[in-house]
């Protein structure tokens, strides 16, 4: 396998990324990086920030070692992406729109929860470690790709749809996969040019989980290094 991203996500958080970034992983494209692998390796927040502001990075800083790519940060860039690896299969994870909006507000509010239950001492550590830099890079880039308007149904879903339409209409059909993770390995596989696994498809991140993995990812950057970096 060459060097470089294999695969780059494009679907919304909330349509199985979590899922899929197993999957990869276990069809031989991993690591995949995800928001939560951001988190881990807290000190990429200054790099996010620096791509968000500048629009001026250099890819293999962020993915070095890295075979795909899904979720955000990296999906605000995902055009930048596609034409920095021409290579990359471009993989649109799918959801019913009205059931994204659902799980997409609970997602919203659930991370607000988790902000107000650190502690001064978990706050400290954030702010020592970068750990709190990449949680405000995401969360300065997330929310302005809806213009700040986060649990605006209306406008959500507007900014999906729209997202998924530019997609379709500029990625070559041969280099694109449409997906819904309830599809299973067949056209995943196809797509990739693999064999399917004989055991089932992953089920990650689901509901109330999202709160659980994301104090998952805080304790695991903490187990590291005093950079916190996840490597």
């Amino acid at each position: 396998m060459s060097e470089g991203l294999q695969v780059i996500g494009v679907g919304m958080h909330r349509t199985g990324s979590m899922s899929v970034k197993a999957a990869l992983e276990r069809l031989g494209f991993g690591p995949c990086y995800h928001g939560l692998e951001a988190l881990r390796r807290a000190k990429d927040g200054d790099h996010w920030m620096a791509a968000y502001e500048t629009g001026d990075i250099d890819w293999s800083v962020i993915f070095e070692g890295y075979r795909a790519t899904m979720d955000w940060p990296t999906l605000h860039f995902w055009e930048q992406l596609a034409a920095a690896y021409p290579d990359a299969k471009i993989l649109l994870t799918d959801r019913d729109p009205e059931s994204w909006w659902e799980s997409h507000a609970q997602m919203f509010r659930r991370v607000g929860e988790f902000a107000e239950e650190l502690s001064d001492e978990e706050l400290r550590w954030a702010e020592e470690s970068g750990f709190a830099r990449i949680r405000a890079a995401l969360a300065t880039i997330v929310p302005a790709a809806f213009d700040g308007r986060v649990l605006d149904k209306e406008h959500c879903l507007r900014v999906f749809r729209q997202h998924y339409e530019r997609v379709r209409r500029t990625v070559p059909a041969e280099r694109l996969l449409v997906y819904r993770v309830q599809e299973g390995w067949e056209p995943l596989c196809r797509f990739l040019g693999v064999d399917v696994p004989d055991e089932p498809f992953p089920r990650v991140n689901v509901g109330d989980d999202v709160l659980y993995n994301i104090r998952a990812s805080m304790r695991m950057a903490r187990a590291q290094t005093q950079e916190a970096t996840w490597r």
